[in-house]
């Protein structure tokens, strides 16, 4: 496999070294962190808990739910507003 050097600054290096994992690379650190980037919205984050399904804090019927506020938030206000009310 192709290698290539990158420069990096003396601070960014020692975050790299310090997040490292025993028998882990700095391009195994790069992949695990780049690969692990935060979802960009509501529906992608909630299809990424699917393989926690049965392990989760929320059910598919709750996933599905909040998908659905994510698309009408002012239902979801009305439903938290009803329910807190009761």
């Amino acid at each position: 496999m192709p290698y290539t050097t990158l420069t990096v600054r003396v601070d960014v290096a020692k975050r790299l070294r310090a997040t490292r994992g025993a028998g882990e690379s700095y391009s195994d650190v790069l992949n695990r962190l780049i690969d692990n980037q935060p979802a960009k919205a509501v529906g992608e984050w909630l299809e990424s808990l699917a393989p926690l399904e049965g392990h989760s804090l929320f059910t598919p019927e709750e996933r599905a739910r909040m998908k659905r506020d994510q698309h009408n938030p002012r239902d979801s206000h009305a439903r938290r507003k009803r329910h807190a009310a009761a």
